[in-house]
């Protein structure tokens, strides 16, 4: 799935693919105050520990629409 390009002390795929896992099983989780608690500590981990450039386009596109749903819920 995904390889970054530096190595790392984590595997980003894990985490990318956990987040996915998530919001597949919990298709309502942006309604949820709790899981968009969770959802805003995972997208803080990989921030902290990863740039734009370790994932691939499409893995970009798919963390920023969860960083605009938590802002979006979190702003109200």
């Amino acid at each position: 799935m995904h390889k970054p390009n530096r190595p790392t002390t984590c595997d980003i795929s894990d985490i990318i693919n956990e987040v996915a896992d998530f919001v597949t099983s919990n298709p309502t989780w942006m309604e949820e105050e709790d899981s968009i608690r969770r959802m805003a500590m995972a997208y803080s981990i990989l921030g902290g520990m990863s740039s734009p450039d370790m994932v691939t386009d499409e893995e970009y596109d798919f963390i920023m629409d969860i960083q605009t749903i938590i802002k979006e819920r979190t702003a109200s």
